[in-house]
């Protein structure tokens, strides 16, 4: 039996906290995630799953309290706190992390709209989701394992964000039986042995890209450009591009451009 913390949220994360609770070898001895009545963009609640299944639950204010539980294994998905040096120590294997783009490609945030504007540019249509053990700078430890999806030219934020986290789950099952058998350690690849261009976006990193003004559209040299922008910031229900008409705020989504 293999003891385990879980931190996370989003849809994947209940995903993943079900084929935990699932696997006859997984004692998953405390969740944390957002407070039951967090009122976030996404469909369900990782703290109601956690709590029908019978776990404890804690709140991410509270997610020191990971260390009065003896676990040997972290797995965080989509948690939105970065874990100081002593809850990464805490398990006595390693913490895991199920990062939603390719590493070492892709650290950060907003990762879906960044890899569909570099793109064209990079001539790289795919992205990835991560399986890698957690370090103290963001996105840095070793890969355990990736899956890739393809980004197509009709693919929006929203659209390559529902793909990945199916390619997400497929890899969770995948090495799901190897964190538990320990194999897990013989397939750590340090981000060093990778070739290509590496990213790092944080937060912010889209900020003052979503109003486009009407002479920027108008312009004949950047119409692919920008349908690759709007394309990458149309993530419903978050505000898409914009551009403003006679005082108008009128919003842009591929679908204008069809």
């Amino acid at each position: 039996m293999v003891s385990l913390a879980f931190f996370g949220s989003h849809p994947l994360g209940e995903r993943c906290l079900e084929r935990l609770h699932d696997h006859p070898e997984v004692d998953v001895s405390v969740v944390v995630t957002y407070p039951r009545d967090y009122d976030g963009w996404w469909d369900g609640s990782v703290h109601e799953l956690a709590a029908e299944l019978g776990y404890d639950v804690l709140t991410l204010d509270g997610e020191t309290q990971v260390l009065d539980y003896p676990v040997e294994y972290l797995l965080s998905v989509y948690y939105p706190n970065i874990l100081g040096p002593d809850l990464l120590d805490h398990p006595s294997e390693l913490a895991l992390n199920l990062h939603q783009a390719e590493l070492p490609r892709y650290r950060g945030s907003n990762v879906f709209s960044h890899s569909i504007m570099n793109a064209r540019e990079d001539d790289y249509w795919q992205h990835g989701t991560t399986l890698h053990v957690m370090a103290e700078d963001v996105d840095a430890g070793d890969v355990i394992d990736r899956e890739f999806v393809e980004i197509t030219e009709r693919d929006t934020a929203r659209s390559l964000y529902e793909k990945t986290r199916e390619a997400s789950v497929e890899l969770f099952e995948r090495q799901l039986p190897n964190v538990v058998s320990g194999e897990v350690h013989s397939q750590r690849t340090p981000q060093s042995e990778f070739d290509g261009p590496r990213y790092f976006y944080n937060k912010s990193s889209l900020d003052g890209l979503k109003e486009i003004a009407p002479e920027e559209l108008a312009d004949e040299g950047r119409e692919v450009e920008l349908y690759d922008r709007i394309r990458a910031l149309d993530f419903p229900p978050h505000e898409p591009a914009y551009t403003r008409l006679d005082g108008r705020k009128v919003s842009l989504t591929r679908r204008n451009y069809e």
